[in-house]
């Protein structure tokens, strides 16, 4: 599997790009101690195993080429993972990601943006429980951005964007999701490094198979309607430190289940500091509705979608530490809390989780071409109600990495 250390050394100086396109190969293995992410003390249902070893190869390629004003990039990952003991899960998987960054020679610019994934989902939820079948989840998502320069400070912002969920279990047939997205905002940029900005985003959704129609059968829709007011500030106080701050107020209504509705005040803060050429420190907190939590990363697996749930607060922390020219440490932990919303037979079930994971990395790149690396992670869950069990989960893993440029 990816891991958040190896993502984050193949963007480093060491990686740095001599021709604009890219090949490669990962090899992986991965030991989990809790891969259905069962409950504490639980056992795993007949004909599967609670533990596993999972082995991937992955072929990696991509571009990013400018082109005069204008800049094309995009990559892709396929792979193909196989489990020893629960080989009922044995998949192929793909990731891909495309964009174009252009400009005028007046004061239009903009971004263009697509992706598309294909993976394992999740194998325990708060909601539906453990599903012992495949089940595959697909993403995919497209997001446009035109920026208009009105003087040499201000600029008007108009995006726009859809996003997908889909399952191939029926069993998830209530988390199949749309969504359409609108923005329009002005930001002032008084320094190259420093903005600000306030946006007006909109959001129509909808679960095209909510839930079951216990009258007339087939699945009824549920359908809801998001406005968010976005305050953004970007500064930069120093060449070693940015900060990045986004205050929301949100008003979400769900047709169906009202106890989903949403309104107040969500938000980001991120903090990125570099004191030295050797050590860097991220953190970021953040406070999101599960449309957003649906696309975010999780700390410990970064290319796959989190928990479904009504709000999600986490915190998160990071490390990295360039020991030689070669050799990499790392440490991340994160902390949240979710509180997940459910219907069963018309009754609206509450529940709140509170989690951690913490993560630990290693890695040794001989050649700018080679890299090794090893992680171990340990997460944690407790929940205070029905829809969430308390649940304990280690893994580790290594993974080796070639790439040609």
């Amino acid at each position: 599997m990816t891991t958040c250390l190896l993502a984050t050394l193949a963007g480093s100086p060491a990686w740095a790009q001599t021709s604009p396109y890219y090949v490669g190969g990962i090899a992986s293995v991965t030991r989990e101690d809790n891969l259905l992410r069962l409950g504490d003390g639980q056992a795993a249902p007949s004909g599967l195993s609670k533990s596993d070893t999972i082995s991937s190869l992955a072929l990696t390629g991509g571009v990013d080429q400018p082109i005069g004003r204008q800049r094309v990039f995009g990559n892709v990952t396929l792979r193909e993972s196989r489990f020893a003991e629960n080989d009922v899960y044995d998949n192929r998987s793909y990731a891909l990601n495309a964009g174009l960054d252009f400009a005028t020679v007046e004061r239009v610019s903009g971004n263009l943006r697509l992706g598309a994934t294909r993976r394992l989902a999740q194998f325990n939820t708060d909601t539906l429980g453990l599903v012992t079948e495949k089940n595959e989840e697909s993403t995919r998502r497209i997001d446009a951005t035109v920026r208009v320069g009105v003087v040499t400070r201000w600029s008007f912002e108009a995006g726009a964007g859809h996003r997908s969920i889909d399952y191939s279990s029926d069993a998830y047939a209530s988390r199949v999701f749309n969504q359409d997205h609108a923005s329009l905002g002005i930001r002032y940029r008084p320094q190259a490094a420093s903005s600000f900005a306030l946006t007006l985003r909109d959001a129509r959704g909808r679960y095209p198979r909510s839930r079951i129609d216990p009258v007339n059968g087939g699945y009824d829709e549920e359908r809801f309607d998001r406005r968010d007011l976005d305050l953004e500030a970007t500064l930069q106080p120093s060449a070693a430190s940015r900060l990045l701050a986004r205050l929301s107020y949100g008003d979400i209504d769900y047709e169906l289940l009202d106890a989903r509705d949403f309104r107040g005040v969500t938000g980001l803060l991120s903090w990125d500091w570099r004191p030295t050429a050797k050590l860097a420190f991220d953190t970021r907190l953040t406070r999101d509705p599960s449309q957003d939590a649906y696309f975010a990363d999780s700390e410990l697996e970064p290319e796959r979608t989190v928990e479904y749930s009504r709000i999600t607060d986490a915190l998160r922390l990071g490390v990295n530490y360039l020991a030689t020219s070669k050799v990499s440490l790392s440490a991340r932990l994160a902390l949240w809390r979710r509180s997940t919303i459910a219907n069963d037979a018309g009754v609206t079930l509450r529940d709140t989780e509170r989690g951690n994971a913490a993560t630990l990395g290693l890695s040794w790149s001989p050649t700018r071409t080679l890299l090794v690396g090893c992680e171990i992670s340990r997460e944690r869950r407790r929940g205070d109600g029905v829809l969430s069990q308390d649940m304990t989960a280690k893994s580790a893993s290594c993974q080796t990495r070639l790439t040609l440029q």
